[in-house]
């Protein structure tokens, strides 16, 4: 009896530990995968420019330059779903979900609430980061929410509010801790029912600027500065070809 209690005990916490050690080959598949690179310029107005680089030595030959304050990124698009990173980018940001979580980042970024001076980065960027890509999600999230509302007969105005219930009920936000990595790790989140989008900057050591999808369902967002974050996530809504509404109160 001891020992089945014993087992039972060591068993869930060995399976959770397992879960964690596969976390880092879950947001960086070993195997090959097909990368894009694009520059995405910050202009002094706050919008932001996407293009290859090949779109950018054109326009440079030709006598165009940055203004004046611009502030540009190098950022890698990598895909290994079907070895085209952008329409995995879009296939994966447009599926439909049951549920959808963004991982903040490291639980240093709670200093931005506390004490922002002892932040490793940006919090400004990163808060821009966060709530942008958090908009961006549940967004694209909550449309099939609202066709499955008109589908059952609801009208335009009930459609939307059941949409943005279903939405907030399905969202979650979380740090990565030993739990998160451990789910990633086993596959039970940043799966084709459950998305999960995981932001690594500066605060957790990110030493790249790049957009990973990594399988159905799991995005990473690595940039060496808060400020490189937010351009990614400016280039995943020039991918996904994604307008706001003119009065929309999110950054362009």
């Amino acid at each position: 009896m001891l020992i089945v209690a014993v087992l039972v005990i060591v068993a869930p916490i060995a399976y959770a530990f397992y879960g964690y050690t596969q976390f880092n080959s879950a947001i960086n598949p070993s195997k090959p995968g097909a990368t894009h690179t694009y520059i995405v310029i910050r202009m002094p107005s706050g919008e932001y420019l996407a293009m290859t680089p090949r779109d950018y030595l054109n326009l440079t030959s030709m006598g165009w330059e940055p203004p004046a304050g611009s502030k540009g990124h190098l950022i890698n698009v990598t895909g290994y779903v079907t070895g085209f990173p952008e329409v995995d980018v879009n296939m994966t940001f447009r599926a439909p979900y049951e549920r959808f979580t963004v991982v903040l980042g490291d639980t240093s970024v709670k200093m931005c609430s506390s004490e922002p001076k002892n932040y490793p980065g940006s919090c400004p960027e990163r808060a821009a980061t966060v709530s942008e890509i958090t908009a961006l999600t549940s967004t694209l999230f909550k449309r099939y929410y609202y066709w499955e509302a008109i589908k059952n007969g609801m009208d335009n105005t009930s459609a939307k509010m059941y949409a943005y219930e279903q939405t907030m009920k399905r969202f979650s936000k979380g740090y990565l801790t030993f739990v998160t990595k451990a789910e990633i790790g086993l596959g039970r989140m940043g799966t084709k029912k459950h998305l999960a989008v995981v932001i690594i900057g500066p605060a957790e050591g990110a030493d790249v600027n790049q957009i990973t999808v990594a399988r159905p369902g799991l995005v990473v967002l690595e940039g060496k500065s808060d400020a490189a974050l937010r351009a990614e996530v400016a280039l995943i809504e020039k991918i996904l070809n994604f307008k706001w509404p003119e009065n929309s109160t999110a950054t362009r």
